[in-house]
């Protein structure tokens, strides 16, 4: 006899074994042991009968007979009632039934079990993806909500628009919250899946070879978002080794210094450096009301947009002329046949044959060369106004967080020489950071506090009214977003107070990152118009929709390229003079710049009328402007 642990194993012992692999094989093969098992019973009936002779009446029965009613009592146990023969044979029926009930509550379970497995598989999402043109965003973050929602506005038009979420959550959750955050206005259909992009089975249910671009989004709360964002970048690109063509791919990233390495990883992605454009613009829209309105109208899908076309007919017109040669559009720069983009390019420059028109317009059909000729108002063109060199500046930003060193960076660049700047923010001492960027400003002195930002006496302390501008940034470095969201907004409220009852009027651009909360907080007004990371879904959104689209935001957000900027009225043209937009534009080019908009000064506190800020208007449309009025230029 075999102790436990000592020669060869028992039958009995290496049965089960078999048996056990047997039965984890899954459902299909437990259903044909099944089978096997009331074949097995119903030849044994046919052997029985066939020694003893029996039949329902007492008599033999032929084979088929024998076979179908060992079958019928195998499968239902009701027929052995009223069951006619003799006792032998009744008996040998009954073992066929009792076996056949036996069968088929193993096979009732069986087939319970599995169908929860299918229930639970399609639960998880792992199935694979069959749609063809579709966005496929790789992770779930905050700002997923956004890009959904803009998706949904750009697919408007499109007939069975998808989009196909893989990321490593539940798919229930994933389907709940998207759902209740895109509502069923939206005929956009969302697919979840669940499953990490770094695995290349996961990657393979999203169908990227059908796939018409793939967003990879940074992930909330890590330490370091890049290197989950150069992993998923690496999973694709050796996923795409294997495809007919790669897909047009935009990844989020965090830092500058993971730039290079991206690059390397998937040449051909379009990347977008969140921290800078965030910091670029909050410096931006802060020292410029109602430019945070010109850019919300030229990222967002709900308005104007920006669209490449190619315009043979312009072909060996200066640059100038092409400026007029539309009226319901406005023209930015050039793509050339080299895919370089000009923002804009010389003014005398020649169009050539294969470049594309960069332009502003409601649609792509509406970028049409529908200019009119009109007469300039030459007398009302103001030609010996010339910006002001920069001043010095007190600006005030409230909030200590990663993003703080890129805007000290970025507004060192835009103050006049002796300039300061007061920093306020809780553990101020702790960022050794901003020591080595301090050393670096060349036009400010910054002077760094430590407190907190919410508290009243510490912000009556400030003399908040001294400053030309505040900046108010999300301390959100160790906070959740709704955490720092209220802390920011609890500041902005005393602020707000502080300014009114000292009558003073100091622009405040304040950085939220729930799109809720931002609504929450804002108010009638262009200069509380809230910056968050809503922007930064903007911009993806749009690089997905039109990859050309990456080298125009790179010129347009970069400090080192060419800018939106809302210069007073009276450098362009005289106020009160009646006059249509292609004046403007003359008056503009004159400068070197590009009139794309403007703003009227009595509508700054109209939420309705956009607060004043209109981008592309119709050229031929009559205006007559007033002084404290604006134009919105691309210039230097």
């Amino acid at each position: 006899m075999n102790r436990p642990g000592s020669g060869s194993p028992s039958f009995r012992a290496r049965a089960r074994y078999r048996f056990d692999n047997l039965m984890a094989r899954g459902v299909g093969i437990q259903i044909l042991t099944l089978a096997g098992i009331t074949a097995a019973l119903i030849v044994i009936v046919l052997v029985l009968l066939r020694i003893t002779g029996l039949g329902p009446d007492g008599k033999p029965e032929d084979t088929g007979d024998a076979l179908w009613n060992g079958l019928m009592h195998a499968m239902d146990g009701g027929t052995i009632a009223g069951q006619p023969g003799p006792w032998t044979y009744r008996f040998i029926m009954l073992v066929a039934t009792l076996g056949g009930i036996f069968v088929l509550s193993a096979l009732i379970s069986i087939l319970s079990g599995g169908f929860q497995a299918i229930l639970d598989s399609l639960r998880k999402g792992r199935s694979r993806v069959v749609e063809k043109r579709h966005t496929v965003i790789l992770g779930y973050s905050s700002r997923i909500h956004a890009l959904l929602s803009e998706l949904a506005t750009a697919n408007a038009n499109v007939k069975h628009a998808c989009v196909v979420v893989l990321a490593p959550e539940d798919k229930v959750r994933m389907d709940d919250e998207i759902r209740e955050q895109l509502g069923r206005k939206h005929r956009l259909r969302v697919v979840t899946r669940s499953g990490s992009p770094l695995i290349a089975d996961d990657l393979e249910l999203v169908n990227l070879d059908a796939a018409k671009s793939v967003i990879v989004l940074s992930p909330d709360g890590d330490r370091q978002p890049d290197i989950s964002v150069l992993k998923t970048l690496m999973a694709i690109a050796k996923a795409a080794s294997n495809l007919r063509e790669p897909p047009h791919v935009v990844a989020e990233l965090q830092g500058e210094a993971t730039l290079s390495v991206a690059k390397m990883v998937l040449p051909s992605a379009s990347l977008v450096l969140a921290p800078p454009l965030i910091g670029r613009l909050l410096v931006q829209t802060g020292r410029q009301s109602g430019l945070s309105e010109v850019y919300t109208e030229l990222l967002d899908f709900g308005g104007d947009e920006i669209y490449m076309k190619p315009e043979p007919a312009l072909t060996g017109r200066p640059f100038r002329d092409v400026l007029a040669a539309y009226d319901s559009s406005a023209v930015l720069g050039v793509v050339d046949v080299d895919g370089a983009v000009m923002l804009p390019p010389p003014l005398d420059r020649p169009m050539a044959a294969n470049d594309r028109v960069v332009a502003i317009s409601e649609d792509d059909d509406t970028v049409i060369l529908d200019g009119k000729a009109t007469a300039i108002v030459t007398e009302a063109i103001v030609t010996e106004a010339a910006d002001p060199a920069p001043r010095p500046e007190r600006t005030l930003i409230l909030g200590v967080c990663n993003k703080l060193p890129l805007v000290l960076r970025e507004l060192d660049h835009y103050v006049g020489p002796g300039s300061v700047t007061v920093v306020l923010g809780g553990e101020v001492a702790a960022r050794a950071e901003l020591d080595e960027v301090l050393g670096e400003l060349r036009h400010m002195t910054v002077e760094v506090r430590g407190g907190d930002l919410s508290d009243r006496e510490v912000l009556d302390a400030l003399d908040v009214p001294s400053f030309d501008h505040v900046l108010l940034l999300a301390e959100n470095d160790d906070a959740a977003d709704e955490q720092a969201d209220a802390h920011t907004m609890v500041a902005l409220l005393h602020l707000r107070d502080i300014l009114s009852r000292a009558g003073v009027d100091v622009p405040i651009t304040t950085e939220m990152l729930a799109a809720q909360n931002r609504e929450l907080a804002s108010v009638a007004e262009v200069d509380d118009f809230i910056v968050s990371n809503a922007l930064v879904s903007l911009v993806i959104t749009q690089v997905a929709e039109n990859k050309l689209l990456s080298a125009v935001f790179d010129n347009l957000f970069s400090a080192a390229g060419t800018e939106l900027y809302l210069k007073p009225v009276e450098r362009y043209v005289r106020p009160g003079i009646d006059l249509d937009f292609y004046t403007v534009l003359d008056a503009a080019a004159r400068r070197g710049e590009i009139a794309l908009g403007y703003r009227i000064a009595a509508d700054a506190r109209d939420a309705d009328r956009a607060f004043g800020v209109r981008c592309n208007p119709r050229k031929s449309e009559r205006l007559r402007f007033a002084p404290g009025d604006k134009i919105i230029v691309l210039a230097q």
